[in-house]
């Protein structure tokens, strides 16, 4: 597999991206929330990859990020859900909001996606609920916002009583905006439950 390619930006759009590398220019497939973090043209930019062989195709995929790859390959896995429908979730919701509409079931969200119909949204809850929390573990700290106050609280009281702060942090990514609202006190102990569902 291709791991990542680095090279000058010859040209992108929405949906790809050309990087000239040792005299070579490398066509790469990419989803919208890639292509909002490239460079100017003519600059050095680097994507992490991967090679797509099909019967009658083979195709490279960029990445700005692992766990923009890492969701993809989750994707492509399923029955039913190839390569442009996985291009198409990437480019329609972010990470942590994926992650979301899955840990919670909400198939309205999913259909939003192009491509995907509330039977694909179903087998995408099924199939994924179970694995898909472990993606949050590649997002950077820096690009996930979380509400001070409370929820500051909840996390300084659970890493005091010994639990995994990245697993506490992880948790508190797929709370929903009513959870944000609790008191401390409740907020540690829905935190705290989560984590030994999580364990089971």
């Amino acid at each position: 597999m291709i791991h990542h390619i680095k090279g000058i930006l010859m040209h992108k759009s929405p949906v790809l991206a050309v990087i000239e590398t040792m005299g070579i220019g490398w066509e790469i497939k990419i989803p919208v929330s890639t292509y909002e973090t490239l460079p100017a043209e003519g600059n050095q930019c680097s994507l992490f990859t991967y090679l797509s062989i099909s019967q009658d195709d083979v195709r490279v995929y960029g990445f700005s990020s692992v766990a923009e790859r890492e969701l993809f390959t989750q994707l492509t896995r399923i029955s039913g859900i190839g390569p442009k429908i996985a291009i198409s979730i990437l480019s329609t919701l972010s990470i942590p909001a994926f992650v979301k509409s899955i840990m919670s079931s909400e198939e309205g969200l999913l259909t939003r996606v192009p491509g995907i119909g509330k039977k694909s949204a179903q087998r995408l809850i099924v199939e994924l609920k179970d694995k898909v929390h472990a993606l949050l573990d590649y997002v950077d700290s820096a690009d996930q916002t979380i509400a001070e106050g409370t929820v500051q609280e909840a996390e300084t009281a659970l890493i005091a009583l010994g639990f995994n702060t990245q697993a506490i942090q992880r948790e508190l990514r797929l709370l929903n905006p009513e959870d944000l609202q609790l008191p401390s006190e409740q907020l540690i102990k829905e935190i705290i439950k989560r984590l030994y569902q999580r364990a089971k």
